[in-house]
């Protein structure tokens, strides 16, 4: 285990993240109250709102998300993941966010979510059903 480091990476808010991480079908554990970060000798556990265990995306150690001042999620990780994270989740993170915000901004939801081995992504969506 190392220490946490946390990353600012002005992705969206919690819930848009937790919506992303979502789509993306990532296992998570959510808690208000905060879930623990297992520390080591080096630092004590770490406190997040949205966690991510070992093992997802590969990462070496268990990960998760905080609000910040500005209520913008930031990653919270431990140092040897840090750069392995930022490639391999950021990116998918910032097209689903970017995505469910312009399905919205247009009246839309999104029913699914289809990532080809390309990159290419496709998107199902709907009107949004009107409230009365």
């Amino acid at each position: 285990m190392s220490r946490f480091v946390h990353v600012a990476l002005e992705l969206g808010t919690l819930a848009e993240v937790e919506a992303a991480l979502h789509a993306l079908a990532l296992p998570l554990e959510r808690s208000d109250d905060g879930v623990a970060l297992r520390g080591s000798v080096e630092c004590g556990d770490e406190p997040v709102t949205l966690r991510l265990p070992a093992g997802t995306l590969d990462a070496a150690e268990d990960f998760g998300f905080v609000a910040d001042a500005h209520g913008l999620a930031t990653l919270v990780c431990g140092e040897p993941d840090r750069a392995h994270l930022q490639r391999a989740l950021v990116q998918p993170l910032l097209a689903c966010v970017a995505q469910a915000r312009v399905a919205a901004a247009a009246g839309l939801q999104i029913t699914a979510l289809e990532r080809e081995a390309d990159g290419t992504v496709r998107l199902r969506v709907q009107p949004r059903a009107r409230r009365s």
